[in-house]
């Protein structure tokens, strides 16, 4: 999922090399800081939050631009809700797995 989703702007490995980068105004967070860059802790929460569209991201536009929690809860109409947790759960799962040790 997180090829398919996320490293078109992040990179395969998170760091926020992926090909379209050059074209975005704010370059992508390297995402595996994000322990570092929390004490040593993975922020959780806060990539959960971001994913779902909970966080105003400026670099994934306005509310008004969905990102992927959006998407997810779409995808299967009634059962999306539940689906969309659990793609969320399983990207954060991910991203915790390429952070810098």
């Amino acid at each position: 999922m997180f090829n398919e989703y996320c490293a078109t702007c992040h990179g395969l490995d998170g760091k926020g090399h992926g090909p379209a980068a050059p074209a975005l105004k704010v370059t992508p967070p390297d995402l595996s800081l994000l322990s570092r860059n929390n004490r040593g802790k993975f922020p959780d929460r806060h990539v959960y939050s971001a994913i779902r569209g909970d966080v105003n991201l400026t670099v994934h536009g306005s509310k008004d631009m969905p990102v992927w929690g959006v998407v997810f809860r779409e995808m299967n109409g009634h059962a999306g809700n539940v689906e969309a947790s659990e793609r969320i759960a399983n990207l954060c799962r991910y991203i915790e797995s390429l952070q810098q040790k």
